[in-house]
């Protein structure tokens, strides 16, 4: 399923609020980004796509995490995966090595797939 379908977004470096809470803005470039938000493929087959304020989304699909290798510290959840992106933006984004290239929930619902070419499949 294409990332842009599953309100995939670029996450900027985490920091902490007021209330020590960790944080990070949504909407910056691959450039500038620590990772990557999209809606989990597996949860979103066969549920409604909707679209609000330019941004599509999967009604019901809960959000995946995917940390860039260097961008974050090692203890920053979730973890332990980081990832080596290519591409220039979420239509091209694709996961490389060295090291993990598919990413594997280890809780809920247990997704294991890939992002290619701006796929999450």
């Amino acid at each position: 399923m294409r990332l842009t379908d599953l309100d995939a977004r670029f996450l900027g470096p985490p920091y902490k609020d007021a209330d020590k809470r960790t944080c990070y803005d949504d909407n910056v470039s691959i450039a500038d980004a620590a990772g990557v938000m999209f809606q989990c493929p597996k949860c979103a087959e066969g549920k409604e796509v909707m679209e609000e304020d330019g941004r599509r989304f999967v009604v019901g699909a809960h959000s995946v995490i995917c940390w860039f290798v260097g961008k974050v510290p090692d203890d920053l959840d979730p973890k332990p995966g980081r990832w080596h992106p290519s591409g220039t933006g979420l239509h091209d984004l694709t996961f490389v090595g060295p090291g993990a290239a598919s990413v594997l929930l280890t809780s809920g619902c247990g997704w294991h797939g890939f992002v290619k070419d701006g796929d999450a499949s």
